[in-house]
């Protein structure tokens, strides 16, 4: 059994883009089909005994700038215990297609300002995963190229937010890119930044171990 930092009446959020989001506002549970619905199920295998109230307030297609327009409906109003945000590599393609207010300062600024309201609003404690480009070179055309040139100064921001907020830090890219230099993308997901059942099964394992005691 894992030992875990929930307790009895926390309210989790999952926040973030299309890869939080998967579905589901179109599901009856409101959870969607990833990652995020698959953490409360393997919580209840190991915990049953543990009442929590889990959200999934994620968008497609959302960005910083995006989250910064419903955050007190989506996340100030659910006042969370806890909270997951991935985010990120929406605000990079749109750096990279020109919107000069999605660049890295921007994202710091932003994430920082969103936690900020969060931990004062509720005391929420949060979990940072990196945002993530799978894909491995030398098979990777120009445009791949580019984000992962990029990717890293996004990630170095949500590090220091980490550190910042003594949050704990899931390694998404690194991680991913020592699963799939092994086996392949494929393992993961059918292109760079959705991943299938399994990969979001890897997403789900990882977000569990960020919770142990």
């Amino acid at each position: 059994m894992i030992d875990l930092v929930l307790k009895n009446g926390d309210r989790y959020l999952f926040m973030g883009d299309s890869i939080t989001d998967c579905g589901r506002r179109d599901d009856p549970r409101h959870m969607g089909s990833g990652y995020a619905a698959l953490v409360p199920g393997l919580i209840a295998a190991e915990h049953p005994e543990l009442q929590l109230e889990f959200s999934n307030r994620g968008i497609g297609g959302d960005t910083l700038r995006g989250l910064e327009a419903r955050w007190d409906e989506d996340a100030l109003a659910l006042r969370p215990t806890w909270m997951s945000m991935l985010i990120g590599i929406n605000d990079l393609h749109c750096y990279m297609n020109g919107d000069e207010d999605l660049g890295p300062e921007q994202y710091a600024a932003r994430y920082e300002k969103l936690l900020a309201a969060t931990r004062e609003a509720s005391g929420c404690q949060f979990i940072l995963l990196e945002p993530f480009y799978y894909t491995v070179p030398p098979g990777a055309d120009e445009h791949q190229q580019k984000v992962m040139e990029l990717i890293p100064q996004y990630i170095a921001i949500v590090h220091e937010l980490a550190e910042k907020f003594s949050a704990r830090l899931i390694r998404t890219h690194e991680w991913g890119q020592e699963i799939i230099s092994h086996h392949g993308t494929e393992i993961l997901c059918n292109e760079p930044v959705h991943p299938h059942l399994t990969g979001h099964a890897v997403l789900a394992q990882w977000v569990l171990k960020a919770l142990k005691a």
